[in-house]
């Protein structure tokens, strides 16, 4: 009798199971297809689309954007995912992604476990709302005040971009990996505009800073998947325990910073982000309205992390990438040479002057922006109250997430979109041709702040480089253009050969 009740209650059991997972099934679909939400994938309950999407990575061994982009051809341009209990929809196209970021109740971060136990969400890139209102309103007008992305700003992007070619001719024409000569030249630029100083290649702290930027790009996955995914500290508690430290250095890094400022403050003299935070603290207290909830150390201190972090990260691996393809193609960096000897000589070093001047120079940044997308699937943005995108229903608390990798790479906008050429950023008379189907710094109301320094960054150190040296590889085969996946997606290692130009 009591294994024939046994085997009775594992019977209902089994069926309870099967009824309960056939009504969540039936719901679910009821449920989307009553909210007319995006088309997407079957799910599972709890996991939803996880499981497949991880045995998927696993088989093919793509990167995630890859395969996002492949199941553009089943559910079309803009569908929709389960992670776990979350719906998150993916916009791979140009009109897709410009209408969510321009839509502004699609203009939120969301939530993120890591980055409330480290304080990170008071960061300027990972806020929302008056928050992120407050602090881009004045980080933008001390860009403008400090000159950052102009002119006025420009000789401390020169100061380093010498110090890069300096530090290439110190390698005597022998192989070299370029990595972390780039990244702390490109760093200490970033340094000058949110601490006020630079720093000597050779200090321990520097460098330990340098190894946080290249590790936590890494350790956050791409789309930064360790911050948002809801599982993520249960699913990857190895990488959830490494950002998590390596956030943490960062704070104590930057507190050091702002303990120093603040000793020496002078509000008739600001010289750096920290100091007009500062400043800004100050004015919120004795405003006594609602901007010193949002405006105040823990703030300030996320927030130029967050601008240390980015702004080393994303313009030291376009360059990377830069140096990659011109060893590749040598004969797209003989022309880039050749124009850069027409138009500004030998006896004098590129300016921002000459861009204007220089079409085909630019066109291969663009191109390379293009062909290799540092931030494959952008930061992900959060619906903050019930909208629309592509006429679909998009329910508050929906994660949205831009497949730029997606658009940087449909054929349909691109000739052969593999193939790398610069010419397709130029129109018949050789001049600069713009599209707004490249969008390297995303777009919309929360498009990368340093877009303008960034671009002058990189325009600076790869016209003084190419104006001083032949870029080869030497006896060895040119590297590999397959890169690695991070939150940045980075080039694997190499090492270049640089022949000084007399």
């Amino acid at each position: 009798m009591t294994s024939y009740f046994e085997f009775f209650l594992s019977y209902v059991n089994i069926q309870l199971v099967l009824a309960l997972f056939a009504i969540y099934i039936l719901s679910f679909h009821a449920l989307k297809r009553r909210q007319n939400l995006p088309p997407g994938p079957w799910s599972l309950p709890l996991l939803g689309n996880l499981p497949f999407i991880a045995m998927n990575l696993y088989r093919t061994g793509k990167e995630p954007e890859y395969l996002l982009t492949d199941m553009v051809t089943e559910y079309g341009e803009v569908f929709s995912l389960k992670i776990g209990t979350a719906l998150i929809v993916v916009a791979n196209g140009c009109t897709s992604i410009q209408e969510a970021f321009h839509n502004r109740d699609i203009n939120d971060r969301p939530g993120s476990r890591i980055l409330q136990e480290t304080d990170w969400d008071e960061a300027i890139g990972n806020t929302s709302g008056k928050s992120w209102k407050y602090q881009r309103t004045f980080i933008l007008n001390s860009f403008r005040s400090f000159g950052v992305g102009r002119s006025k700003f420009e000789g401390n992007i020169l100061k380093e971009a010498q110090t890069l070619v300096d530090g290439m001719r110190d390698t005597k024409e022998t192989p070299f990996n370029p990595h972390v000569l780039v990244g702390d030249c490109v760093s200490n630029v970033i340094c000058s505009v949110v601490f006020g100083k630079r720093y000597d290649h050779r200090d321990p702290e520097f460098q330990r800073l340098i190894q946080l930027v290249n590790t936590n790009a890494e350790n956050l996955g791409s789309g930064a998947l360790v911050l948002y995914l809801p599982i993520a500290k249960y699913i990857l508690p190895g990488q959830y325990k490494r950002v998590k430290s390596d956030f943490n250095e960062f704070t104590i890094f930057t507190q050091g910073h702002i303990k120093e400022h603040r000793q020496k403050f002078d509000k008739d003299n600001m010289h750096d982000i920290i100091d007009v935070f500062l400043n800004e603290i100050e004015l919120a207290e004795k405003e006594q309205g609602d901007r010193v909830d949002y405006i105040h150390l823990k703030s300030l201190t996320a927030t130029a992390s967050f601008l240390f972090l980015a702004g080393t990260e994303t313009s030291s691996t376009t360059l990377r990438w830069a140096l990659l393809y011109i060893t590749k193609y040598p004969e797209i960096q003989a022309q880039v040479q050749h124009e850069l000897d027409c138009v500004i000589g030998r006896t004098r070093m590129p300016q921002c002057a000459d861009r204007a001047l220089l079409p085909y120079t630019e066109a291969v940044l663009l191109e390379i922006q293009r062909i290799r997308t540092v931030l494959p699937l952008g930061l992900p943005h959060v619906a903050s109250q019930d909208t629309k995108l592509a006429g679909y229903d998009i329910p508050k608390g929906t994660l949205v997430v831009s497949n730029i990798w997606a658009v940087h790479n449909d054929p349909d906008v691109w000739t052969e979109p593999e193939q790398f050429k610069p010419e397709r950023f130029l129109d018949e008379d050789g001049r600069l041709r713009h599209r707004k189907e490249l969008m390297p710094f995303s777009t919309g109301h929360r498009v990368c702040l340093g877009e303008n320094l960034a671009k002058m960054e990189i325009f600076l150190f790869f016209t003084y480089i190419l104006h001083s040296f032949v870029i080869t590889s030497g006896d060895v085969e040119p590297p590999s253009t397959k890169g690695v996946g991070g939150v940045t997606f980075g080039p694997k290692p190499y090492r270049i050969i640089a022949k000084y130009r007399k």
